[in-house]
């Protein structure tokens, strides 16, 4: 098999010749290290759009003033202005939202204004060349766009306010929920009908941030209903899932995910993989090799490595995966290290004594 042969195979429930071992194509390092790592089993996993997006009644202006970014968005019911910090260091992520447009409960008729103005015009021309070019080095994905409560904490409101949203303001928040509800239902249609077979929900799930209640109430049902319609055309819907998950456990077990992305073993998350496949037999694992331990030095990655292992039993509807920020000066001698005990240990089923 090839690894897009094999990471199907895992995802279609089927049995690999190896456990799938992959890394974000803008992770992966470029020239000899990644033909070298590439040659001994590393796949890529990378994502295209379907989509191209017009906003024909908002008018955006832009202005870079160091490493900060001014974004004004004017519309016929007003404007609302956000900043970004970016030139970030690599390993730290490319930007960040300082300031988030929605700051008050003025704002709220404005933002609603911008997304329902929102046109998704389906083009699957990048994703289909992305497919050609990539072969059977990795898997090509679709972004679907964060899920609306997601959208609202991480890129319109922030956390404090969403708090002081959701419980001063709940007409207005819930009156957004909806509008970008119907928007989310839009570009799960144009991905339904396109070529993609791998969907990722964009989120960031993490219990400090998602608490059960607001799990339940609205990250199941959404994605309920676009599983519903995805499993129509024989995709897969999986969700990027990369931080403390244990007191979600149980409600991440009754949504219609077909793979948990990004799941993050201790020490930087809270569930182990032993306690994350008791709960989730039925769903894939694509799980994250946890960043913090290549930090620890090379004895620290292969220990990780042999204990992931060693808790994935027979290594079950289980793919490896790099998924976050890696510190440059750290990445080739850990995704070396770690490539190597995959490639002499990673045959399926797993015999790690």
């Amino acid at each position: 098999m090839d690894v897009k042969e094999r990471t199907m195979a895992v995802y279609r429930g089927e049995e690999p010749d190896r456990i799938p071992w992959l890394i974000y194509d803008s992770l992966c390092p470029r020239g000899y290290m990644a033909r070298m790592l590439r040659n001994k089993g590393l796949g890529l996993k990378v994502s295209a759009p379907l989509w191209r997006t017009e906003t024909p009644h908002v008018k955006t202006e832009t202005r870079i003033v160091g490493n900060i970014c001014y974004r004004v968005f004017r519309t016929p019911v007003g404007k609302v202005t956000m900043k970004e910090r970016i030139g970030l260091r690599e390993g730290a992520g490319g930007s960040w939202i300082i300031e988030h447009p929605i700051k008050g409960p003025s704002d709220f008729e404005i933002v609603e204004f911008i997304i329902e103005d929102t046109i998704y015009v389906p083009d699957y021309s990048l994703f289909t060349r992305a497919e050609e070019n990539l072969g059977g080095d990795g898997i090509v994905f679709v972004w679907a766009g964060r899920s609306p409560l997601q959208e609202m904490q991480i890129n319109l409101m922030g956390y404090k306010m969403f708090a002081v949203s959701l419980y001063r303001y709940p007409e207005m928040f819930e009156s957004l929920y909806r509008v970008l509800e119907r928007k989310a239902d839009e570009r799960y249609k144009i991905i339904s009908d396109s070529p993609a077979e791998i969907v990722n929900g964009t989120d960031n799930i993490n219990s400090e941030i998602v608490s059960p209640k607001l799990y339940e109430k609205y990250i199941i049902p959404f994605y309920e209903r676009q599983a519903n319609l995805l499993h129509r055309r024989g995709k897969i819907l999986e969700d990027h899932m990369d931080g403390k998950l244990k007191s979600l456990k149980n409600l991440i077990s009754k949504t219609a995910l077909d793979a948990v992305e990004a799941f993050t073993p201790p020490p930087m998350g809270d569930l182990t993989l032993s306690e994350a496949r008791a709960a989730w037999k039925d769903k894939v694992i694509s799980l994250n090799f946890p960043e913090s331990v290549i930090l620890e030095g090379p004895d620290a990655v292969e220990k990780q490595v042999l204990k992931i292992l060693h808790e994935a039993g027979r290594g079950d509807n289980l793919i490896i995966t790099v998924t976050e920020d890696i510190p440059p000066s750290y990445r080739w001698e850990s995704l070396s290290i770690i490539t190597e005990i995959l490639e002499k240990h990673g045959t399926y089923p797993l015999k790690i004594k």
